[in-house]
């Protein structure tokens, strides 16, 4: 696909352009990104925050890009390239990270894809319009890479016609903020793995049956959650896909993870890249032939992944001439990830919770009985099965190293806080020492690794599956 931007786009960049110079000033401009921070993070005034979400729900600024054979939710229309256009301007404009990313490009594109008109009518518009946040609710302690494990189940009461929710989940980005949440549940006594999961759209304003517990992380702050279920209640309508078929319904989800976004993290990458780079000029590190090298690695590499990014989303948005190429639907994927639900930088993700690459197969298993809408052309996300777990192999390890360079050209002084610490201010750290710790966990968030690696050598190269018990 070409992606160079013609007077359309340029005219788009204008107006974005103009848009956040008039509209992210005053109290909004205290929220500016900063290099090291992640879009979930609970530093930040949350009320200003969610007040910034809403400034750009009355712009028309928030779902750029849904489908609109339905009709519109209160957006505007876009195309791909206008799209990134307007991710590259927000980036640039330092403009926070999303708190509304995963209802915007997780949960809006799956009810585009599978839910019924009466859902998309109620959950659409207050996405667009920011007055409804969203969380995730896949993974759960004992299923974390293993989303075929997850326990958490969901009995429909008869009588009621409404679903009661146990279980625990986990790593679940600004649940403690979240009007809502979307729950991967077991719904079928007796099925396993893939099996009888049914996908609900549950409110989080639940007391005494949904508890939110924070986990404090290394950076001091506490954006993803522990969330207990007992006997949270989900209505019968809410339930998206049909009974039985949430695994199909959540393969699809998150082959959209990976999207725009991706860029839009890139340019987040890139400034922290250039900071580094500037901090290593002043320091005289620059001078050290192998941090020098290292320097030049970063910058090569953060080239190779934008164009990796440019490839898959052109190959995303060419026709697809078999929307189940899957032979065999019966066929059990050997290797289904879940989230941590970390959120993306700078997005979406995102959460992500951002949320980073899944890889898992949205075409497998089947359904067992037919479904309100099973996906097709209509399904975005990459053709290439391995495009996913390749984009986060890549930017995973190229985001931790980045982290440690920003240490390393620090010197000792990389071990000093910003300001003496006081029991009112126990833990501060500066940008670069929240660069670091938080990238520890890049290449396990989203999805480790060594589970990427596994479903590109099992479902790409097809090489034999490993043991599994």
């Amino acid at each position: 696909m070409d992606f160079a931007f013609g007077p359309e786009d340029e005219r788009f960049r204008a107006e974005a352009r103009d848009w956040l110079a008039e509209h992210f000033i005053g109290p909004f401009a205290a929220l500016k990104q900063e290099p090291g921070g992640h879009p979930g993070e609970a530093r930040g005034d949350m009320t200003a925050r969610r007040a910034w979400e809403r400034e750009l729900g009355t712009g028309g600024w928030i779902g750029l890009g849904w489908d609109r054979t339905d009709g519109a939710y209160g957006n505007r229309a876009a195309t791909l390239t206008q799209q990134v256009v307007w991710a590259e301007e927000y980036a640039h404009a330092g403009a926070p990270g999303r708190l509304g990313h995963i209802g915007e490009n997780l949960l809006a594109p799956t009810l585009l894809a599978h839910g019924d008109s009466a859902q998309r009518a109620r959950f659409l518009p207050p996405i667009a319009r920011a007055e409804e946040l969203w969380c995730q609710g896949y993974s759960e302690p004992d299923a974390g890479s293993d989303l075929a494990g997850l326990r958490t189940r969901a009995v429909r009461d008869p009588g009621e016609g409404t679903y009661r929710i146990t279980g625990q989940k986990i790593w679940t980005s600004l649940a403690h903020e979240a009007d809502w949440c979307f729950v991967l549940a077991r719904t079928e006594e007796g099925s396993q793995r893939h099996h009888g999961l049914s996908f609900l759209l549950v409110p989080m304003d639940q007391p005494g049956r949904i508890e939110v517990r924070p986990i404090r992380q290394l950076t001091g702050t506490a954006e993803f959650n522990e969330v207990f279920f007992d006997g949270a209640v989900a209505r019968a309508e809410h339930l998206v896909g049909g009974a039985g078929h949430g695994w199909r319904v959540a393969m699809s989800l998150l082959a959209v993870e990976r999207g725009v976004s991706t860029l839009v993290q890139q340019i987040g990458f890139a400034q922290e890249l250039s900071r580094v780079v500037r901090l290593a000029l002043e320091t005289g590190a620059a001078e050290e032939p192998v941090l020098r090298d290292r320097l030049v690695r970063q910058w090569a590499e953060l080239k190779a992944m934008r164009w990796n990014a440019l490839r898959t989303l052109g190959a995303a948005q060419k026709p697809n001439p078999n929307p189940n190429p899957n032979p065999n639907p019966a066929r059990d994927p050997a290797l289904h990830l879940a989230p941590n639900d970390a959120l993306d930088p700078a997005s979406r993700k995102g959460a992500a919770h951002d949320l980073p690459p899944r890889g898992a197969d949205p075409q497998a298993p089947g359904p067992r009985a037919p479904g309100p809408r099973a996906p097709g052309p209509r399904d975005p996300g990459p053709r290439d099965q391995g495009a996913p777990s390749v984009a986060k192999l890549l930017w995973g390890g190229w985001h931790q190293r980045l982290g440690e360079l920003a240490v390393q050209v620090r010197g000792a002084a990389a071990a000093l806080g910003p300001a003496r610490w006081t029991a009112g201010r126990p833990y501060e750290l500066d940008a670069f020492q929240r660069l670091f710790l938080f990238s520890r966990a890049d290449t396990i968030y989203g999805g480790s690794d060594e589970i990427q690696r596994t479903i590109i050598a099992e479902r790409v190269l097809h090489l034999p599956k490993e043991s599994r018990r």
